[in-house]
């Protein structure tokens, strides 16, 4: 008899649990289909419910973070959430992902947000998107232009069809370059201590080819990617001062986006180098009419309403 009341117990408290998972699940499966419809409150809300049920449910922290961070940019309180995701559920690259995020957006903390991301490409060596998001967080960090390009390459080789990875490759090396070159113009004996870590050497060992070419691959993968046509023209004009080649950049890129203030500004500009001024007006005209503000500047200080 008491061995039959025991086993009563015992089914009654797995019942009991399974009963608790299924409800828990149920809020949590109702909080997925009302963020994905922009409804991030009641998201957060059938979370809550869900975490209730079952307190240990990190997939329902991750969701109130996710929702969190996408309602007014409540970045505190999603990285409160993805921290007891992880507490739960140790080795969860996207919180991880999603929490270097956070920190990269919020008050721009590149050494926190670095740390999420390796832990992040820890738990899923293959995950391209953490790679790219490390890339950025590098440029940004006193641009760290070596590792941004690792970390990029590694995106790509994850997901090689990974077009913002190449654009984004191909402004590290652009800048890399550009930087370099204009340091070593003007603080010629410190070029290379600024550089360091063989960051120098490596600066003048390509060119801006090797920007072009990851430019040139982000167009192949995705063909309407104005900034990308942007970024290219910017490189011609550093290289060589390819002058006629970045127009017809600047040109693709607001044929892609007719509204791409910058591209008409940075025509406008080109134009004026060449010395074509009734271009370069027209242009310049385009971008003030798109509301750039440097582009009426310089239509102000060259006396044209």
């Amino acid at each position: 008899m008491k061995k039959f009341i025991l086993i009563s117990v015992l089914v009654m408290l797995a019942l009991q649990g399974w009963s608790q998972d299924y409800v828990a699940s149920k809020h949590l499966t109702e909080g997925i289909d009302l963020y994905n419809n922009g409804q991030y409150k009641k998201a957060i809300k059938c979370c809550e419910k869900a975490i209730k049920y079952k307190p240990d449910y990190a997939e329902a922290y991750y969701l109130m973070g996710v929702a969190y961070y996408n309602l007014d940019s409540q970045y505190d309180k999603a990285i409160e959430c993805y921290q007891k995701a992880i507490e739960y559920k140790p080795d969860y690259s996207d919180a991880y992902y999603s929490m270097g995020l956070a920190y990269y957006i919020w008050n721009e903390q590149y050494d926190k947000a670095i740390k999420c991301l390796e832990h992040a490409v820890m738990y899923k060596e293959d995950y391209g998107y953490a790679y790219y998001l490390m890339g950025r967080v590098y440029m940004d960090w006193d641009t760290q232009y070596k590792a941004a390009i690792e970390c990029y390459e590694k995106a790509i080789k994850y997901k090689p069809d990974y077009a913002e990875a190449y654009c984004d490759m191909g402004d590290a090396y652009e800048e890399w370059k550009w930087s370099y070159e204009q340091t070593k113009k003007l603080l010629p004996d410190f070029a290379d201590a600024y550089y360091n870590t063989g960051n120098a050497s490596a600066a003048d060992n390509f060119d801006y080819d090797k920007a072009i070419e990851c430019y040139e691959k982000a167009i192949a993968l995705k063909p309407d990617y104005a900034e990308a046509y942007l970024c290219m023209g910017n490189a011609y004009r550093h290289w060589n001062e390819q002058y006629e080649k970045a127009i017809e950049c600047y040109k693709k890129a607001i044929e892609h986006s007719p509204d791409y203030e910058l591209a008409y500004y940075l025509m406008g500009i080109t134009y004026e180098t060449l010395g074509d001024n009734e271009q370069a007006i027209a242009s310049m005209k385009q971008a003030a009419q798109l509301g750039y503000e440097p582009a009426k500047d310089w239509l102000k200080a060259n006396g044209i309403e």
